[in-house]
């Protein structure tokens, strides 16, 4: 059986995906890993960065003693994929990536950090907070916000995958994009597939961005189809 690794959003977990595992579970040997400051773990002495995200994902498949994983991303978890396979080419067998912001400006920077302030969260959204506590531990959520929107601001300063990096991806990859998403959206998702060598196009219909709104016996008929 091929296996499947599971890369979570920003801001969450592995637990992201406990729906999603479970409908496929019966064709393939899943994973799901928590990032590095997610779900617990420690937020490492350099911040959030894709290539410590790329060592979590190394270490997990070095630790289960996976040879070639197939890699599932959503949102953030969908970047490192392909940041991964950019460094470790041959522990990849295909990409499916699932409404992935890739490029960041100042302008849409501005507008994602600015919904990572912990006071206006806990005034606003009080039941997200109580979420994230639940996640990443009562001490430690703030700090994630902050270091996410820092990992978010220096993304916008300097390019982490520029156009030759996803040129040289070779592996068969699945860019899956919601038409409602206003995080990133298809005219972006667009611009990275025209970039890319082996890429396919995947627009799920009525989808917005959060995972909870993308339709479970749609998204696991896509990821079989297009893993086999």
């Amino acid at each position: 059986m091929k296996n499947l690794l599971f890369l979570h959003g920003a801001l969450a977990s592995k637990s992201q995906f406990d729906e999603i595992r479970k409908a496929l579970d019966a064709s393939y040997i899943t994973h799901a890993i928590n990032f590095s400051g997610h779900g617990g773990n420690l937020i490492p002495i350099q911040g959030l960065t894709f290539p410590t995200f790329a060592a979590d994902i190394l270490k997990y498949l070095d630790d289960n003693k996976i040879e070639k994983v197939n890699l599932l991303g959503f949102s953030m978890g969908g970047y490192a994929a392909i940041y991964f396979a950019t460094k470790n080419p041959d522990r990849v067998e295909k990409i499916f990536t699932i409404n992935t912001k890739f490029k960041w400006d100042p302008t849409s920077t501005a507008k994602e950090t600015g919904m990572l302030d912990a006071d206006k969260m806990m005034d606003k959204v009080p039941s997200y907070v109580e979420k994230l506590t639940i996640l990443h531990g009562m001490n430690m959520w703030k700090n994630l916000l902050k270091s996410t929107s820092e990992m978010l601001i220096n993304m916008a300063k300097e390019y982490v995958l520029t156009n030759e990096d996803l040129a040289s991806i070779h592996q068969p990859t699945m860019l899956a994009i919601g038409d409602r998403d206003k995080t990133s959206s298809l005219e972006e998702t667009l611009e990275i597939y025209r970039t890319m060598k082996n890429p396919q196009l995947l627009v799920l219909p009525n989808t917005a961005h959060p995972f909870e709104k993308i339709d479970t016996d749609r998204l696991a008929f896509e990821i079989r189809k297009f893993v086999e």
